[in-house]
């Protein structure tokens, strides 16, 4: 008779405890036989060593010393802020894509664009229907050197978005060179394809002549209404 026999404990029945004991610790989760950390998706045991042996393991968020199991709520939160936080689409560091903070940049970026595409992006985080097409936006220009894409962050710029008339969001301008504003309309997700349809229209190789006209007047207006101080 051995130890666990005379307790009164079968192995069977040990094992069992111990089995639901480990499946009860917080911060683990059963999936068949194996044993796998919540944090690790579906990775089995000796995938996850040879991540760890490789350097390559998910980072979990730190939590200070004493706070206990990494809150699932807690992971994905951490994850969505390093993936970019709005969902900014492929890469928020595009060469092409410039967050706009002042109607003086504004103008810089769209005389700075020369003959190239602008599209104008006016959303603004509380915006729910932006926060779905901006990634889709972002997409599409994504390693275009013929379109650059201004985002104008309404919370932020509301005397750009006022001067240019822009009264519902997401909100899209079509800028470029000699032609000045090409279009302007609103579209969601669900519309997208308007986007992509002015992008391909408005986008074609080109070179104006004339005169630069791809800063709206409006603000050309304002600007020169603040500096004679009015």
């Amino acid at each position: 008779m051995n130890a666990l026999t005379a307790r009164g404990t079968t192995p069977s029945s040990h094992l069992g405890r111990v089995q639901g004991q480990k499946l009860a610790q917080p911060g683990l989760v059963r999936r068949r036989s194996q044993t796998i950390s919540v944090g690790w998706g579906s990775t089995t045991r000796n995938e996850r060593a040879a991540q760890v042996a490789a350097g390559t393991s998910p980072r979990l968020p730190s939590l200070p010393t004493g706070q206990g199991p990494v809150p699932l709520r807690a992971i994905a939160h951490e994850r969505a802020e390093r993936a970019g936080g709005e969902g900014e689409g492929p890469s928020d560091h595009q060469a092409n894509v410039v967050d706009i903070s002042s109607i003086a940049q504004f103008i810089a970026e769209l005389e700075r664009a020369g003959d190239k595409l602008v599209l104008v992006s006016f959303h603004a985080t509380w915006c729910q229907a932006c926060r779905k097409v901006q990634p889709l936006v972002q997409k599409e220009v994504f390693g275009r050197e013929d379109v650059v894409l201004l985002k104008v962050r309404y919370d932020t710029n509301k005397q750009i978005c006022k001067t240019l008339s822009v009264k519902k969001l997401p909100f899209f301008h079509f800028y470029r060179g000699s032609e000045g504003r090409l279009d302007a309309f609103s579209a969601s997700a669900k519309t997208f394809h308007r986007i992509q349809d002015a992008v391909r229209e408005h986008g074609t190789p080109r070179c104006t002549l004339g005169e630069n006209k791809i800063v709206p007047q409006e603000l050309q207006d304002l600007v020169r209404k603040r500096a004679e101080g009015g």
